[in-house]
């Protein structure tokens, strides 16, 4: 019996196309940075797309926000979370959109968390801006939540021209590198 997706997959005109992702810009930590920041983010694309790896030096969680912008209440997320025992769930309205609760935890040197985070109609001027994303790390079953399923909304309709990723307490440790592409 075929699996409907990779029957639909061979639809024409149903595969995506190569080359639709592009490298924009990449940032990596020294050490002791509490924040990383992508700007002047050209707005020739549909969508953006940041994927890193990450480690922190304690228990924080990771946030964004949009061109400088760190009011409150113009943020909100929703998180499903868990660690192999414990699963949690939530949201809030806050001045970021967290992008990963207790994932920066001191872990084995060699080992990094992964994120993949999709910010949606990024260059629109007429719509509130979505994110969604993916989010784990090894924490040797802490207790800590180690896997992160996270969407947020920014509530601007202003086209987004810069990202800053912030640890909520800690600093990033050396080698955390996220890379921004543009989506077509």
């Amino acid at each position: 019996m075929p699996i409907p997706g990779i029957v639909a997959s061979g639809i024409s005109k149903s595969k995506i196309a190569t080359g639709s992702f592009y490298s924009i810009a990449t940032v990596t930590a020294a050490g002791g940075e509490t924040s990383l920041t992508f700007s002047s983010i050209p707005s020739t694309y549909k969508s953006l797309q940041i994927r890193g790896i990450f480690k922190g030096t304690t228990t924080a969680a990771q946030w964004v926000q949009f061109n400088g912008d760190g009011s409150a209440p113009n943020y909100n997320y929703h998180f499903l979370s868990g660690d192999g025992t414990t699963a949690a769930a939530g949201g809030a309205t806050n001045n970021y959109i967290r992008i990963g609760q207790n994932l920066l935890k001191p872990i084995a040197t060699s080992t990094y968390g992964a994120v993949i985070l999709d910010i949606v109609d990024y260059a629109s001027t007429t719509k509130y801006k979505t994110t969604r994303g993916f989010f784990g790390s090894d924490i040797n079953a802490a207790g800590s939540y180690g896997v992160d399923l996270e969407s947020g909304l920014w509530l601007s309709t202003a086209a987004i021209t810069s990202v800053q990723i912030l640890t909520s307490g800690g600093f990033y440790s050396s080698g955390t590198t996220f890379a921004l592409y543009g989506i077509n």
